[in-house]
């Protein structure tokens, strides 16, 4: 089978169960994935799964090394022409969507599957290993992802760190704080408030740039509690069972809210008001979210989990 995936870190997440439900009605077939370089950890625990490099098209010498295959099944899911490229049986491809639904839910019309198709990440014991050595010990774990693709998807580093003092001045005191980033861009905000909570006696592990996506989610897996922004972290933190709470601006949660049992959005002003207003302050967006607004969302998401 061939996997091309979304563009989009975070949608490769939430498109991991169309994946799984195609490789099994497959019987398990060995897997080509075509994926952004920084996706392709998330597939190294899947069993008989090569992953190759692309940025958004396909290369001629991507064409030139797969051409020579021919695929039971090509499933491309970046809504591309690419799928045409190479010789298979079979084809679905996702087209632009004309009504606004869920990603998860329009993969799920997609594959024709009777049930949704819930994200689904292989964690193998590696990841887990990197985990535990990156944040050693027990009790609370309170993970922040502040980064994003864009600084208008960005909360401020200034109000992740009060949110991070209230929560652990209060539900989850003496919780271990851990900051993770999905790229590298992602590094000086997470030096940044983990510098900021340091300074006030909270101690905050910086992981911004020494977990690769698979490790985190071996971490995330353990989360009380994770808060973050429209990124990939948040899509990962929802997928293995993490209490998410994730904060939305100018982008649509409707469509592309990270899925998962325990999982939480919150925003500003309503979508529409923003999309109408596009253009004239791009961080307005996420300066809506107030620190008080996320620690209530967040103590929201601990009561139904069951902490008091």
């Amino acid at each position: 089978m061939l996997f091309i995936a979304p563009a989009d870190l975070g949608e490769t997440v939430l498109a991991t169960g169309a994946l799984a439900y195609a490789i099994g009605r497959l019987a398990a077939p060995a897997v080509t994935i075509v994926c952004d370089p920084a996706a392709a950890g998330l597939f190294r625990a899947a069993s008989d799964c090569t992953t190759y490099p692309w940025s958004g098209g396909i290369s001629l010498d991507l064409a030139w090394r797969l051409g020579r295959k021919r695929f039971d099944l090509a499933l491309d899911l970046n809504g591309g022409a690419g799928v045409f490229a190479f010789s298979a049986q079979r084809r679905i491809a996702r087209a632009p969507g004309r009504v606004r639904q869920h990603l998860v839910e329009e993969l799920t019309a997609l594959m024709g599957a009777e049930s949704a198709l819930a994200p689904k990440l292989s964690i193998d014991a590696a990841a887990r290993k990197a985990a535990l050595e990156a944040a050693p010990g027990s009790g609370p774990l309170l993970a922040l992802a502040p980064g994003g693709v864009t600084a208008s998807k960005r909360w401020s580093p200034e109000r992740f760190a009060a949110a991070a003092r209230r929560l652990t001045d209060g539900p989850l005191e003496g919780a271990r704080v851990v900051l993770l980033g999905a790229a590298a861009r992602d590094a000086d905000i997470t030096r940044a408030i983990a510098s900021s909570l340091d300074a006030d006696g909270v101690a905050a592990g910086d992981l911004g740039g020494g977990l690769d996506l698979l490790a985190a989610a071996a971490l995330l897996e353990q989360a009380t509690l994770c808060i973050g922004n429209d990124n990939a972290l948040t899509h990962i933190a929802a997928a293995v069972g993490a209490p998410t709470l994730t904060l939305f601006g100018p982008t649509d949660e409707r469509i592309r809210a990270p899925y998962g049992p325990r999982t939480r959005t919150l925003r500003g002003r309503p979508f529409e008001e923003i999309a109408a207003a596009a253009g004239l302050d791009e961080r307005a967006a996420m300066e809506d979210v107030s620190v008080d607004a996320v620690e209530a969302a967040a103590l929201e998401l601990l009561h139904a989990g069951g902490l008091r």
